[in-house]
């Protein structure tokens, strides 16, 4: 049953998560519509599979902080500096629309595959916000520090991504012809909250909080 709760619990914040317009979910749409809800599924399986691996390393992440405080500070370091590039490209350089070029090649679906394993590597953010989620967890007894319930957490948050993912791949000319606005503000916001952590670990690395 620990194990289904694990599964279940990171299915939904998993789902939850992905819902505002990204880079991931909008990459899968645009397929979606440029090629077809397969080739938007596939990429949707790529981004997925990375972002089991993420979460995996994440969970293991948290609890090594706990044990070794020289890990977090780096931790920190490297965290802050993601914080304040993603920032910067969220606020000034982040599209609110993808390009959708008119008579462009069809992707292969194995390129698909490598377009969704691509992109979803490059979401750096995965990794501190299931450390928190992991920290919140266990600090209530909810989560289990063995492989075994790490790995049903990690698939039930593949699971949660994958299925979000593949609704935006069914939704994609829909979605995508309202999100322009919507995305701008959302970048602008991104970048500011992104920004404002990375000032917030910089006072918190030198002893200001």
């Amino acid at each position: 049953m620990t194990f289904l709760t694990h599964f279940f619990i990171a299915f939904g914040l998993s789902f939850i998560g992905s819902l505002p317009f990204g880079m991931i979910n909008m990459t899968v749409a645009h397929t979606a519509i440029r090629n077809g809800l397969m080739h938007g599924i596939v990429t949707a399986i790529g981004a997925a599979l990375v972002e089991l691996i993420q979460v995996f390393i994440a969970l293991k992440f948290t609890w090594l902080f706990n044990e070794n405080p020289n890990v977090e500070r780096v931790f920190m370091a490297i965290a802050t500096v993601v914080f304040f590039v993603g920032g910067i490209y969220f606020f000034f350089f982040a599209k609110s629309k993808p390009n959708i070029a008119e008579g462009e090649t069809k992707y292969s679906k194995r390129g698909d595959f490598m377009r969704g394993v691509g992109i979803s590597s490059l979401n750096l953010m995965v990794i501190p916000y299931w450390i928190f989620y992991a920290t919140l967890l266990t600090t209530n007894g909810i989560m289990v520090k063995d492989n075994q319930h790490v790995l049903a957490f990690s698939l039930g948050v593949m699971g949660g991504t994958f299925t979000l993912l593949v609704g935006y791949a069914l939704l994609g000319a829909k979605i995508l012809s309202k999100s322009e606005q919507i995305t701008r503000w959302v970048n602008k916001f991104i970048g500011l909250l992104l920004i404002g952590f990375g000032v917030f670990q910089v006072l918190k690395m030198t002893g200001v909080l």
